[in-house]
């Protein structure tokens, strides 16, 4: 089987009252995880819906969310169409959701059934078709996980403080399903639950090689064709269409991406500002094409790459381990990896990996030390956000305390990163033994479509606001010296 197995670790015997953290968590604690989770996040996420975005209302109350701007900064309560008749940063499967969400909400104002076709409503109808995404996630970990780890999940600060910030969770869901599929050997599932995942977001995508790698461990060649064929299924049926409609909107996606500079969640913005102040001042410093920006969006790549196919032969080496190729493991290792290395860090990342983290025996320390610096960076940026001029010297006590959480997380990330690449095993709840029952045996207000800078200290504040370190932003504009 290309996953392996490892048994939680405390012992059932003795009857201590914290054993049911190491089983399955029933189908009803399960459920009332994610209510109480998703309740939480709606309710805080909510106040923007609810209350003006005046005198930085959305960061003090931690309530900012992209969707209630990017109604209008992209066009959604006009009724443009994404990529033809409007650039949009997300790929295909974020910006059809969008876009068929506000055309239904222009049809439940118009018969009555919603409050009214503003940013409000917009956020508030998202927020509902998006919840059973995280909700199915919960419900397909519950049999695969302790109790202890699903919490992680469940009513973790990433399901709260992220579930309805952006749409990542739209990634999220496709890529567990997928891991699931690989557990039960439905290979073709697989990879086209991946390819879904990544029409969403690109990081499902990073699972696809370790998948692959554990087919052919186990000597199933046709199964690993057919997690290709999966794959390829499923890219093509999403993003041919709009490829068609327009390949150059398609294209602007990731010719957006490669062109962003740096962002404040990422250690290479502060290491950039760092080199301006101390090493040499220079524009070379604030600048992505020929300058800092490039070099590391060029060498991060380059880095990421090389660092993913280390992780893959690591994985490969230990395929004779019980339970075989180590898939979950593998595909944390990759995407904690790329999150360290990409020049954007948007916060709900942090979405990306939990599922994964509760799959795993990620030591619990490396756990708390990544929630908390996460924590700590969310809270910290907002309130460094909320004051007149963030970016004016000298740095406000917020924003010393937002950097050193960078650096924080990052580290956590490596740590994360190194011990799921060179130890990491797939972690079952101890009253399955080293098996699920359905899974395979193993071997043992309106304002128009803006412009808006990669930059985000260069972004003025709209009728809603501008995010400091999230991903409202678009079409870059010169940086300055």
């Amino acid at each position: 089987m290309g996953t392996e197995t490892r048994p939680a670790g405390r012992r059932l015997e003795g009857g201590s009252r914290w054993d049911w953290l190491d089983r399955p968590a029933s189908l009803g604690l399960a459920c009332a995880l994610a209510a109480v989770g998703l309740l939480i996040s709606y309710l805080v996420r909510n106040q923007c819906a609810t209350h003006p975005w005046a005198n930085a209302f959305q960061y003090r109350h931690l309530c900012y969310n992209d969707i209630q701007p990017l109604f209008h900064a992209r066009g959604v309560d006009r009724g443009l169409v994404p990529y033809t008749q409007v650039p949009l940063e997300y790929p295909v499967l974020i910006g059809t959701f969008m876009y068929v969400t506000g055309r239904l909400l222009a049809f439940l104002t118009h018969v009555g059934l919603a409050a009214g076709y503003t940013d409000p409503s917009y956020f508030q109808l998202t927020a509902l078709l998006l919840w059973p995404f995280s909700f199915v996630v919960t419900l397909l970990l519950r049999p695969r996980v302790t109790a202890g780890r699903l919490m992680v999940w469940a009513i973790g600060t990433p399901t709260i403080f992220y579930t309805f910030l952006n749409w990542d969770i739209l990634a999220v869901a496709p890529m567990v399903w997928g891991l699931v599929e690989v557990e039960r050997r439905r290979w073709g599932w697989a990879g086209f639950a991946f390819a879904l995942g990544a029409s969403a977001k690109l990081f499902p995508a990073f699972v696809l090689p370790g998948a692959f790698l554990g087919a052919l461990a186990v000597g199933d060649r046709k199964g690993a064709t057919r997690l290709v064929g999966g794959f390829a299924a499923g890219a093509l049926g999403a993003n041919v269409p709009w490829m068609i409609a327009s390949f150059s909107g398609w294209m602007g996606v990731w010719k957006f991406h490669a062109d962003r500079f740096p962002d404040l969640g990422t250690v290479w913005y502060w290491l950039g500002q760092a080199g301006n102040a101390y090493l040499h001042p220079s524009p070379w410093w604030n600048t992505v094409s020929g300058g800092w920006g490039g070099l590391v969006g060029t060498a991060g790549l380059g880095v990421f790459a090389l660092v993913s196919l280390v992780i893959l032969w690591i994985g490969w080496r230990r395929r004779e381990e019980p339970g075989g190729y180590p898939v979950v493991p593998v595909g944390l290792a990759i995407i904690a990896s790329f999150m360290v290395l990409a020049k954007v860090h948007s916060p709900q990342y942090a979405l990306w990996i939990m599922p994964l983290v509760a799959m795993v025996d990620v030591p619990w320390r490396q756990v708390v030390a990544y929630l908390a610096s996460d924590a700590v960076l969310y809270v910290s940026g907002w309130y460094w956000y909320a004051s007149a001029h963030p970016f004016t010297p000298p740095a406000s006590v917020a924003e010393k305390v937002f950097v050193l959480a960078v650096f924080a997380r990052c580290l956590a990330l490596i740590a994360i990163a190194t011990s799921a690449a060179l130890r990491g095993r797939r972690r079952w709840p101890a009253a399955l033994g080293v098996a699920s029952p359905d899974v395979a045996s193993p071997d043992v207000a309106s304002v128009a479509v803006t412009n808006i800078s990669s930059r985000p200290e260069e972004n003025d504040r709209d009728s809603v606001g501008t995010p400091p370190y999230s991903e409202q932003q678009m079409t870059p504009k010169p940086n300055r010296g």
